[in-house]
This record gives C-alpha cells, sequence and structure tokens, in this order.
C-alpha cells in the first residue's frame, strides 16, 4: 500500500473518532497487497504471519467495524465465504458457475438494472453486496459447449 494511502484511510478513521491501532494498519496493508478476494479466515492468516500477537478475533471484529464504516466492504461470491476488499476499488463481480472465474466489472455494469427495479418495484439494491452467477464466455463458447 502506498503510504500516502494508507496514511489517508488511517486519517480518515481517526476523524471518525476511530483508534489506529496495530491490528487496523495491518488488516488495511494485506486487503491492500491481496492479489485475489480474500475471506476473513485468509486476511487473519495474513495478519497473524507478520504479527502473531494479534489475535484472530481481533481481525474479525475490526473488519466488521471496518465494513460498518464503509472502509472495507465484503462480498458474496457464491457459496464460499464472504470476500473483502477496501471500498475505494468499487465493482462488481460476474461469478462463472463452470469455472469459478471471477471478472470484476465496473458499478455501472448493473445501473440499468439497479434504474429498472427502483423505478418498478421502489427497491434500492446493494449490489456490490452479492456477485451475479452464470457462464463466462469461454464457457459459452461452442469450443465448450462440445466437452
Amino acid at each position: 500500500m502506498s503510504n500516502d494511502r494508507l496514511q489517508g484511510l488511517l486519517e480518515s478513521l481517526r476523524q471518525r473518532g476511530q483508534r489506529v491501532t496495530t491490528a487496523r494498519r495491518a488488516l488495511l496493508s494485506a486487503l491492500d497487497q491481496a492479489a485475489d478476494h480474500c475471506s476473513a479466515d485468509d486476511l487473519a492468516t495474513e495478519v497473524a504471519r507478520l504479527h502473531p500477537e494479534i489475535h484472530r478475533a481481533t481481525i474479525y471484529r475490526n473488519l466488521e467495524t471496518l465494513r460498518r464504516l464503509e472502509v472495507v466492504e465484503h462480498t458474496h461470491l457464491g457459496h464460499g465465504p464472504a470476500v473483502y476488499h477496501l471500498a475505494d476499488q468499487i465493482h462488481q463481480h460476474l461469478v462463472c458457475e463452470k469455472c469459478a472465474s471471477v471478472t470484476e466489472v465496473p458499478p455501472t455494469a448493473l445501473k440499468g438494472l439497479e434504474q429498472t427495479l427502483k423505478h418498478d418495484y421502489g427497491f434500492t439494491i446493494k449490489s456490490r453486496h452479492f456477485a451475479i452467477v452464470g457462464l463466462c464466455a469461454a464457457c459459452t463458447s461452442p469450443d465448450q459447449a462440445a466437452s
């Protein structure tokens, strides 16, 4: 994580009256450095690797606090555990039910659906909280259909 970005996130916490702890700093750093979506267990393991004194329960509590403060978001990518990412990395998820690939798309990808649901049903979705499950382009190609 760039030092400026980390300092900005930590300052945001301070401005909200939140304490900046070693656990929170380590958790935000682990989220930023992750190459993929991470479960709470993945994050607890990574933080423990660098900071064995930080208890797993502390990581789980901090994830919930950071989610409530909208610093971190969690998403359900299917039947597995929720995964987490920093809230400033806003995107939607498309999950292939055949090959399990996850494609990140911009939030505008569901704008039409959001508008239709709002207009027709008065319903506002929190679309970043869930993934859309289907088949990716590779799994729907004619070559894949034969297999």
